[in-house]
């Protein structure tokens, strides 16, 4: 059977609640694109994605550049990432409400089929987004350690002021080994049992691997994307279904219909 996102959400909410140890990395577009060998280039003059070139509609703190002839051993770490199996480990890929068959069949061959642990990319977004900002994010204010992994330019406030902040540099690409390098090595002070919440792009992937390959009993790690921004301090209108949280005014608000009655919102494989 495909995975269902209200049953996978919520599989998360228990985990939680219970605090089980267990990693969730997503795989979107961009992953992809790099697991591909694509060049893939975020900058403040364009976006090169899938060969083709569009004015820049993102942040600085989300600016990338993935050279296929320079930036191998990211890509080589990302692949195992990708491949790695192990309990409690769940990968989400990209899938149809994405209009991203491709790459979710391309994802599902990497790992030799569909198994228990490969869900939905988007799964703390779009339709399951609201269940994510109440009950998920109740869940995360009941630890007492957590560890924030995200751009350095991040201001974290509500309840991660706090957290025990590991700061991303920008476009990592350029001195990944460093900089993963780095985290691993401030990850091996925190203590047993606590919360990981980690906004580093591709980066998030590479060190959820490594945190289930050697520690997959201590720490639950979840990629949180850009889907808790406001907690972070960094702008809440680059994606979309920011407008469920944040819409205001009339004009904002008609957005916010529009989209909940898109093809796009509702979460399907």
């Amino acid at each position: 059977m495909n995975p269902d996102p209200i049953t996978q959400i919520k599989l998360f909410e228990n985990l939680l609640k219970k605090k089980i140890p267990f990693v969730f990395i997503r795989f979107s577009d961009g992953e992809t694109e790099i697991l591909k060998n694509r060049p893939l280039i975020i900058s403040s003059e364009k976006i090169l994605f899938r060969g083709k070139k569009y004015k820049n509609i993102y942040p600085k703190h989300d600016y990338k550049n993935f050279d296929p002839i320079k930036n191998q051993k990211l890509r080589l770490d990302l692949i195992q990432s990708a491949k790695h199996k192990s309990n409690n480990y769940f990968k989400g890929i990209p899938t149809s409400h994405n209009d991203a068959k491709d790459d979710r069949d391309f994802m599902l061959e990497l790992n030799k089929g569909l198994d228990e642990c490969i869900t939905f990319a988007d799964l703390l977004m779009n339709s399951n987004y609201y269940f994510f900002r109440t009950k998920i994010v109740n869940q995360f204010k009941n630890f007492k350690n957590i560890t924030l992994i995200a751009n350095h330019n991040s201001k974290p406030n509500k309840f991660l002021s706090n957290a025990n902040f590991i700061k991303v540099p920008d476009n990592f690409f350029s001195n990944y080994q460093k900089t993963f390098k780095g985290i691993t090595k401030e990850l091996e002070k925190i203590p047993e049992d606590s919360l990981i919440l980690c906004s580093a792009s591709s980066l998030s992937n590479i060190i959820g691997y490594h945190i289930s390959k050697l520690d997959s009993k201590r720490f639950i790690f979840i990629d949180i994307g850009s889907s808790m921004n406001d907690y972070l301090g960094l702008k809440t209108n680059v994606r979309t279904y920011h407008l469920l949280e944040n819409a205001k005014g009339l004009k904002m608000f008609i957005y916010k219909i529009i989209y909940k009655l898109s093809k796009n919102y509702t979460i399907r494989w």
